[in-house]
């Protein structure tokens, strides 16, 4: 039997569906399309490097559902964050990337600094820290520092909870979910602490994405918060919270004393919020409408409701 007709035309299905899932503009109909096809368009070896659209490369593991994904579209699902944090950084600026997982923020800040500034990723999972790395040599960047600590209220030691093998960005510090068979021990650090010890400069922007553990991650960065003003976006996904019995407005009163209030996603456009619980978007940017420089950026954004 002649297989060249069968591979040829498996090889064209496959660019085709690449090209339609990553730049085809209208995304009605992108989810059916994938979850239908992507077993068998997939490539046959199991990890892949990227070039992405937004200036760095990543190495993929087609194992994990989350890369497999970032592979198949060409970019994360958040790209509405992506494009805020493409947006207000500045050349000169520090950024810090907590809970970096493979290196997507850490990269894409480091392609918008440009070789000036800083980027400081903290990563405590042994199999994410080692995929970090490995991105960032895959990139010209000699503004990065790379952190193997998890970022907590307290210096120690905690067990981390993943699935094993994988850099999953599930991994938590307060009990194994669906498929973490994994329990790691790993070094925990104040934000605060850690920046002194290493002698960083202050951020001007936070990503932190810590699955349950921000509101002990921003209380060790009390006072990187008082005296550096930075910008702040926060993974605040409700079912965490929930598992452990406390709810997004926790964190709200620990942010609101220092001149925060959130702002979320909307249709696709930042509105600041009076409160947290009207912010529906998973991922809540935490700005000063006091500073200047907070309601400059914003504007670049833009974020409305100031």
């Amino acid at each position: 039997m002649n297989l060249e007709p069968y591979h040829w035309l498996n090889s064209w299905a496959r660019r085709a569906f690449y090209w339609y899932l990553r730049r085809f503009p209208l995304r009605d109909g992108k989810e059916f399309f994938y979850q239908h096809c992507h077993q068998r368009l997939a490539p046959p070896q199991g990890g892949v490097t990227l070039r992405l659209a937004r200036g760095f490369t990543l190495h993929l593991d087609l194992a994990d559902p989350v890369q497999r994904r970032l592979f198949f579209f060409g970019d994360y699902d958040e790209r509405r964050e992506a494009d805020l944090i493409s947006r207000v950084l500045d050349k000169g600026e520090v950024f810090w990337d907590v809970g970096a997982n493979l290196g997507y923020f850490t990269l894409l800040a480091a392609t918008r600094l440009k070789n000036t500034g800083q980027v400081v990723a903290f990563e405590p999972g042994p199999s994410a820290y080692a995929c970090l790395t490995g991105n960032l040599s895959r990139n010209p960047f000699a503004n990065i520092l790379a952190f193997p600590v998890a970022a907590s209220d307290q210096e120690g030691d905690a067990l981390l909870y993943s699935m094993a093998g994988l850099p999953d960005g599930r991994a938590n510090l307060f009990q194994p979910g669906a498929g973490q068979t994994e329990s790691t021990p790993v070094r925990t650090v104040t934000l605060d602490g850690w920046r002194e010890q290493q002698k960083l400069a202050e951020p001007d922007f936070i990503k932190m994405d810590v699955e349950g553990a921000e509101l002990a991650a921003l209380t060790g960065a009390r006072e990187t918060l008082t005296a550096g003003d930075p910008l702040l976006l926060v993974e605040m996904k409700e079912a965490i919270f929930q598992s452990l019995g406390t709810e997004r407005a926790a964190i709200e009163d620990f942010l609101s004393p220092l001149g925060y209030r959130p702002a979320g996603l909307f249709r696709g456009r930042w509105q600041v919020r009076r409160t947290v619980r009207e912010v529906s978007s998973r991922n809540v940017l935490w700005l000063k409408p006091e500073s200047s420089r907070h309601r400059q950026k914003a504007a670049r954004v833009p974020v409305g409701g100031l």
